[in-house]
């Protein structure tokens, strides 16, 4: 048998003080798996992904992996996403959108869900249980005005996706608020964002607004292209803050980012999702493309711009 002195002992006792004090506070983080759905790899999710990741490395949470699937916007591609990332056995899956948050909850899995940039009129449907997260709730009715501000607009072409549910709501919306101003309504219904042209193809246009749809926003560029030709102006929702459009109104995706993030930190330290409260987004953008209007001659309103949070020179 071993005798240990007083001295000896209290040796042991401080280095034992000085190991454990090296070792971080929630070090069981280390060993988790976090499962992210990023549909179509747009820069607004990005954005929102960067936040997402900078704060959990603030907060000293470095997870074993973060597993960052960019499956396409469409129905069967989220929810072949959302069982690869289940059949994985994450630990947590955090989705950007309304359509990857439904794709996951779908799946009725037991794994906790933290969603962003959710569509708040859809919340009946991604409310579950095991999940939590960030809403945003947009005025369709103040982008309209925007838009009506910068031209006279007889026929609005309003670009949306019918698979995505949060797309679909906003452009009912749309026709809604437009034939109250008399101003006629022509859908654009992209599936796929290469087909864009063809379906643009033709349409006597006044100005285009663009739904929350990921597809809408993968075709940007063809469709920036067509506003150029026929000199009229883009307006956006949600997923291109820094485009060709000429007028967006988006949540800040910093803001959702770190939102996620201090939820999933709740859930890898053992809250159980539904006990984390729901938020909603607050800070909401009004950005006005300057540079893109001066190239087609028109002349920002001082009444519109003076509403601004940024400008594009």
């Amino acid at each position: 048998m071993f005798l240990i002195n007083k001295r000896t002992l209290s040796l042991l006792s401080g280095i034992l003080v000085i190991v454990f004090s090296m070792i971080p506070s929630v070090s069981l983080a280390a060993e988790n798996t976090i499962g992210v759905i990023m549909p179509g790899d747009l820069p607004y999710y990005q954005e929102l992904h960067r936040a997402f990741m900078g704060r959990l490395a603030r907060e000293g949470i470095l997870a074993r992996r973060v597993i960052v699937q960019k499956p396409y916007p469409e129905t069967m591609s989220l929810s072949n996403t959302a069982r690869k990332l289940i059949a994985t056995d994450v630990d947590v899956i955090v989705a950007y959108g309304a359509p990857a948050a439904l794709s996951v909850v779908n799946e009725q899995t037991k794994i906790p869900i933290v969603y962003a940039a959710a569509y708040e009129p859809l919340m009946t449907q991604i409310k579950a249980r095991n999940s939590t997260g960030i809403t945003i709730k947009l005025s369709i009715s103040s982008l309209l005005r925007y838009l009506r501000g910068l031209t006279r607009i007889s026929t609005l072409g309003v670009v949306y996706n019918g698979n995505e549910e949060d797309s679909v709501l906003q452009f009912r919306e749309i026709v809604k608020l437009a034939g109250q101003y008399g101003v006629r309504v022509d859908g654009v219904n992209l599936t796929r964002h290469q087909e864009a042209k063809t379906k643009l193809h033709g349409l006597k246009l006044d100005a285009l607004l663009l739904t929350g749809s990921s597809v809408a926003h993968l075709a940007m560029p063809a469709i920036a292209e067509l506003a150029r030709e026929q000199k009229i102006p883009i307006g956006s929702f949600l997923l291109c803050r820094d485009s060709d459009a000429v007028v967006t109104l988006a949540t800040n995706p910093a803001e959702q980012g770190e939102k996620a993030a201090e939820k999933v930190i709740k859930i890898l330290e053992g809250v159980p999702a539904d006990k984390i409260r729901v938020e909603t987004a607050h800070q909401v953008e009004l950005v006005f493309n300057f540079k893109e209007a001066t190239s087609m001659g028109w002349k920002l309103p001082m009444d519109l711009v003076t509403e601004a949070t940024r400008l594009i020179k």
